[in-house]
């Protein structure tokens, strides 16, 4: 799992994340 998420990804799936717990 952390293997396959690169930085980047981390990074969109940190914004994904963070939107839906700001909802």
């Amino acid at each position: 799992y952390n293997r396959y998420l690169t930085r980047r990804r981390r990074i969109e799936i940190a914004h994904t994340l963070g939107l839906t717990e700001r909802q």
